[in-house]
């Protein structure tokens, strides 16, 4: 099922295994940004999602704004989700790639489920589909 679509973003939720995949195309404005986060927040919260996946292969990298904006406002609505784990698509560009490193380390201790990153979305779905321990 679709949650959201945009010429920058798509998310979709797959029921069977509950998981939310969001894929960036690209840039968006600050606003698209912030909203495209609430969003994905919002249909993790309407379904009960267990998993996701954000693929941020195309992604640019962020403002200061942004970032500081992710790691206050969105890395917060994540430790509210029932998430066991994240899976996270690393960035092509180099900066977005190194933005992400920088919250990873930053947060991956403090949330309350497992999160890791990619190369292929492949690898992401079978960490995320791995039975639990």
């Amino acid at each position: 099922m679709v949650c959201f679509q945009s010429e920058y973003l798509h998310i979709e939720y797959h029921e069977p295994d509950k998981i939310l995949i969001s894929q960036w195309y690209g840039t968006c404005t600050s606003l698209q940004y912030r909203q495209a986060l609430q969003q994905s927040v919002q249909c993790s919260k309407t379904h009960d999602v267990n998993f996701a996946i954000v693929d941020r292969r195309l992604l640019s990298p962020l403002s200061a704004e942004d970032l500081q904006w992710t790691s206050e406002n969105y890395l917060n609505a994540l430790y509210q989700l029932p998430l066991k784990r994240f899976a996270i698509l690393n960035p092509f560009n180099v900066e977005a790639d190194r933005q992400q490193q920088q919250l990873m380390q930053a947060y991956t201790k403090q949330l309350p489920f497992q999160i890791r990153s990619f190369e292929d979305l492949t690898s992401a779905y079978d960490w995320l589909m791995l039975q639990e321990a």
